[in-house]
């Protein structure tokens, strides 16, 4: 059986430790005050890379599942430079971090038919490790110096103290013998304007951040030990306890449902309250049901997880399942007719999907409550990645304004200054456009659009900062202010 240790990692540290110091350097010219630019698909690429030259190092057989998740990071990582909302750059980092967890963690998983909590403790152990790893980096070094100290050249340490030292002096003389000098400064002042006297610490710790995080993750990996057999069984909870439980459960969310049936979908409107519109009926009680459906979803993985095998329970979780189903449906319709009538924002899309992909993964736990040896987790792992990178790539805002805009003549002054100021600029070409149907409107909207693309166009953008969306935007200001 292969395994990881950290005893292998410490052997291998001048490879290792190299590897991570390239890595380190990728990370800092990719990512310094860069984190949306053409350049993260590069340092996401170098990650997947990394990754694979140490399970090959440390003599793994990299399985074809470790292929698929690094797919599904380089699509996150190419989203990246597409968009401009900064909620997509925040989520596709995490994205991309579970992705590369998990992906590695299966390395390490002989039979594959872990249980989806077995999964989740895992990722929350590999996080911990690497995170008390933060030293190895430097541990592992003085460890290795001591094991080859015999066998180093006796000009080894001169000739690094006398490198530290001059490296550190000229940190100090170079910026100033760039400005001192002119013939000097063209030879050599293209390179320092990159590196500029004060922003050479920031890099320092960019640097030190990638080249220590990648090897604490290398050091947690290869301390993590895993347990192949699991005891539930003898944990196991009386069944009559969660027959009762359930039950009580199920007979509420049935009359629940029945009610969302009736005077929601049906639209029954004999029987609702006095002074109660169909309208306000419908618009209320949405974030309610989101919170019992995420409930209900948390509560059924408990019960699989802690009572004993029971056929009447199963009936139970599945009719509960069910009713979670019919209220996140309820839940979805109350959001479509609340579109309808106050339009779309990317809050209310993110809010649509969420439901969608809530569904999808009901249907999975179903399925899980049904077979046993159902592989719960990396069903919600394909559900969960395929509709985010949809979601990624289909950039909510610019859809968002395309719709409100084509119901123009239906949107409020608050719904305009939402497109202006509530969007990213993934929505600036479609402002311009709707530039044109505003013409008709007083000049203030001119005087608010006006300024929003000067903002645009007076931003700085390098190749290495290049940015699809910005560059859009970028277009479209000039355009308008053209």
């Amino acid at each position: 059986m292969e395994t990881l240790s950290v005893s292998k990692l410490e052997e291998n540290y001048i490879y290792n430790g190299c590897m991570c110091g390239i890595y380190g350097v990728i990370f800092t010219f990719c990512l310094y005050k860069n984190l949306s630019g053409i350049t993260f698909p590069v340092i996401v690429a170098a990650t997947v890379a990394t990754a694979f030259l140490f399970l090959k190092k440390m003599g793994m057989t990299v399985k074809k599942n470790f292929f698929i998740y690094a797919v599904g990071m380089m699509l996150l990582g190419i989203s990246t430079p597409l968009t401009m909302n900064g909620f997509f750059h925040f989520f596709n980092w995490v994205g991309i971090l579970l992705l590369f967890m998990t992906g590695m963690i299966q390395q390490l998983n002989e039979d594959g038919s872990w249980s989806f909590q077995k999964y989740m403790v895992s990722i929350l152990m590999l996080a911990g490790k690497t995170i008390v790893s933060v030293c190895d980096p430097f541990i592992h070094g003085v460890r290795y110096r001591k094991m080859r100290s015999k066998k180093e050249s006796r000009y080894f340490k001169p000739i690094m103290l006398g490198c530290v030292c001059a490296a550190g002096l000229l940190l100090i003389v170079l910026p100033l013998l760039v400005h001192s000098d002119q013939i000097f400064a063209v030879f050599f002042g293209r390179f320092t304007e990159w590196f500029r006297f004060g922003s050479e610490l920031g890099m320092i710790v960019t640097f030190l951040v990638g080249f220590i995080l990648m090897y604490a993750f290398l050091s947690g990996i290869s301390g993590f030990h895993i347990k192949e057999k699991e005891n539930v069984k003898q944990m196991a909870v009386n069944s009559v306890t969660g027959i009762t439980f359930s039950g009580i459960l199920a007979v509420i969310y049935v009359f629940y449902s029945a009610i969302q049936i009736l005077f929601l979908f049906l639209r029954f409107e004999s029987g609702l309250p006095d002074s109660v519109t169909y309208s306000q009926y419908a618009h209320s009680g949405f974030w309610q049901l989101l919170a019992v459906s995420i409930i209900n979803f948390i509560t059924v993985l408990i019960c699989i997880s802690i009572f004993e095998e029971n056929r009447v329970l199963k009936i139970l979780l599945m009719i509960i399942s069910g009713c979670t189903c019919i209220m996140t449906l309820s839940a979805a319709y109350r959001m479509v007719l609340y579109v309808r009538a106050y339009h779309l924002t990317f809050l209310r899309v993110l809010v649509l999907w969420f439901l969608g992909v809530l569904l999808l993964i009901m249907l999975g736990v179903m399925m899980s409550i049904v077979q046993k040896k159902f592989q719960l987790f990396k069903y919600i792992m394909v559900v969960v990645s395929v509709c985010y990178i949809a979601l990624s790539f289909a950039k909510v805002d610019k859809l968002t304004a395309q719709y409100n805009v084509s119901h123009w003549d239906q949107i409020t002054t608050v719904d305009m200054m939402h497109l202006i100021y509530g969007s990213s600029q993934d929505a600036a070409p479609v402002l311009a456009e709707a530039a044109e149907k505003a013409e008709g409107e007083p000049d203030y909207w001119d005087a608010q659009l006006t300024q929003y693309f000067q903002q645009i166009r007076d931003q700085e953008m390098t190749l290495r900062t290049w940015n699809y969306s910005k560059a859009s935007a970028k277009q479209a200001a000039e355009d308008y202010l053209r």
